[in-house]
């Protein structure tokens, strides 16, 4: 009896008809999610660059300015980082001018305003980011330019939500700081 059994294992060790059809059923779904995934994480970068290379446009085109911006100003900027992004979701645009004082070593707020997802600063939400304000002269002023956009991946590979942040620094180029309409 054992010998008998000791047989057909050998034999089925050895059997090697429909062995491509099951490994092809195992590896093509492993296949077919990888290349799916590869397509979604790719978007997923793409999607983070757009946002960026906007956020600096926005950066840029602020920091140009001569004249001081309102409402309407900050609203077309949102409107123009929507386009430039090509963002599917709702975003946010955050505009802060910082000053900074060499006698005092301090970061003063000089004055934030919002459009979209994000709030505005207070001087007390300034010093949660002043570690990464690069280092000023005294006098100098900085314009804080940050957005937020929501990528939603087109399919499920495990990715999910992410949050797009960017958080960018430009000093004025023709005026010596950007100035708010009220």
């Amino acid at each position: 009896m054992i010998k008998r059994l000791r047989f057909f294992l050998k034999e089925f060790a050895e059997e090697a008809r429909g062995s491509v059809s099951v490994e092809a059923a195992i590896i093509l779904p492993v296949l077919f999610w990888a290349y799916v995934a590869m397509i979604v994480f790719f978007d997923a970068y793409k999607s983070r660059s757009m946002s960026e290379k906007a956020a600096f446009t926005i950066s840029d085109m602020l920091s140009r300015e001569v004249t001081a911006i309102d409402l309407n100003y900050l609203t077309s900027a949102h409107n123009l980082f929507d386009i430039l992004a090509k963002s599917q979701s709702a975003t946010g645009l955050r505009v802060t001018v910082v000053s900074y004082s060499d006698t005092t070593k301090t970061y003063t707020m000089q004055w934030s305003q919002t459009r979209g997802l994000l709030s505005a600063y207070s001087q007390a939400d300034l010093n949660g980011v002043v570690a990464r304000l690069p280092k000023m002269a005294d006098g100098e002023t900085l314009i804080l330019v940050e957005t937020k956009s929501v990528y939603n991946p087109p399919l499920n590979v495990g990715l999910g939500d992410l949050d797009i942040e960017t958080f960018i620094f430009t000093r004025p180029r023709f005026a010596p700081q950007l100035v708010w309409q009220v």
